[in-house]
C-alpha cells in the first residue's frame, strides 16, 4: 500500500468513536435535567388548561365544574376524563384547595368564582424543581408560577 491513496483505518475510525462516546456520556445528565424541567413545565400547563376549561365550561353551561385530584396516583379528573402526570413528576404534598367528599378539588360556580375555595396545585420533578399552578380567591383566575 503506498502513502497516497486516501481513506481511514480502522484504529483510526474506533479512536474517533471512542471520543464521540466519551463525550455523549459527559453530556447525557445535562440532557436530562432539561428534560425533566421541560416534562414539569408541560404537566404544569396542561393542569392550568384543565382548570381555565373546567372554569370556561361552569360559566358557559351555568353548573358547576369540579377538577378532582388523586394526588397519590399522580392523576386529576375533569368530567370523567382522567390526565396523568409525566413519568418523574409528582404532586409536592397535596394540593390547598377545599375537599369534595374527602377528596382535593378544585370547582368552579357559574359565576367562575372557585368552589369549595381558590388554592394552589404545586408540582416538581425528581430534581425537586417546582411549578405550582395558582387559582385566584376572587376571581378564579387560573396562573402558572415557577
Amino acid at each position: 500500500m503506498s502513502w497516497n491513496e486516501r481513506g481511514f483505518t480502522q484504529l483510526e475510525l474506533l479512536m474517533v468513536l471512542v471520543l464521540m462516546a466519551i463525550l455523549a456520556a459527559m453530556t447525557l445528565p445535562r440532557f436530562d435535567r432539561i428534560i425533566e424541567d421541560h416534562k414539569l413545565r408541560a404537566d404544569a400547563r396542561q393542569l392550568a388548561w384543565v382548570l381555565r376549561c373546567a372554569r370556561q365550561e361552569a360559566v358557559t353551561t351555568g353548573q358547576n365544574r369540579l377538577v378532582m385530584f388523586k394526588i397519590y396516583q399522580y392523576k386529576y379528573d375533569k368530567g370523567g376524563t382522567t390526565y396523568t402526570l409525566s413519568p418523574g413528576i409528582r404532586f409536592k404534598g397535596t394540593t390547598t384547595f377545599g375537599e369534595v367528599e374527602k377528596i382535593p378539588a378544585c370547582g368552579f360556580s357559574p359565576s367562575g368564582a372557585p368552589v369549595p375555595q381558590a388554592g394552589t396545585a404545586t408540582l416538581k420533578n425528581k430534581y425537586n424543581k417546582e411549578i405550582a399552578v395558582v387559582v385566584n380567591v376572587e376571581t378564579g383566575r387560573v396562573r402558572v408560577e415557577e
